[in-house]
């Protein structure tokens, strides 16, 4: 195996691997060490998933047939609050608007337009500091999810990872759905 498809490993290892984080290893691991790679991984309960289309990799755990072989989860399965849950909702939305219009630029959003579209599924009619606080460390929490990521030289413009599309899809619809009619 060779340094590149290590990387690769290395990147997948840390969470959402995109190609602009190092194009080379994202080639290795599409390219000549997918097979090596995805073996690698097998062996230890987990899954490499590849859209080359947005230009992102991911680590999952492997679903199994017959539970006999089944692996204890390496990856925690985790509840996202409501308000996690409803940003991931509002940038899913922005970035299929933004697909629609623009083919090959990134999708940006604003803190203000963030904060404006979170407001209307909060109370924030006595304290609008603490909601913009509220409303800020939930944007941090979705930048550490990969599905964020600040522009430079800006702090209030942000990247609508791609990535998104394969977490926030019918079933994490539905599973929202579900926590709201409780």
């Amino acid at each position: 195996m060779n340094k590149d498809a290590k990387i690769a490993i290395i990147l997948l290892m840390k969470g959402i691997f995109y190609k602009s984080d190092n194009e080379k290893a994202f080639f290795e691991l599409v390219g000549n060490s997918y097979g090596a790679i995805s073996d690698y991984f097998k062996t230890i309960g987990l899954e490499v998933l590849v859209d080359e289309n947005d230009g992102y990799a991911y680590l999952k755990n492997r679903n199994y047939e017959d539970e006999s072989e089944a692996l204890p989860k390496l990856i925690a399965s985790r509840e996202l609050s409501y308000k996690v849950s409803l940003l991931c909702l509002i940038l899913r939305k922005k970035i299929a608007q933004f697909d629609m219009q623009n083919e090959n630029e990134k999708a940006v959003i604003g803190k203000e337009e963030i904060i404006s579209n979170m407001s209307l599924y909060m109370d924030i009619k006595f304290n609008e500091v603490k909601a913009k606080r509220e409303i800020e460390a939930t944007i941090k929490k979705v930048e550490e999810l990969g599905f964020l990521k600040k522009i430079r030289n800006s702090e209030e413009l942000y990247e609508i990872k791609s990535a998104i599309k394969s977490f926030v899809n019918v079933e994490f619809l539905e599973r929202l759905n579900e926590r709201i009619r409780v």
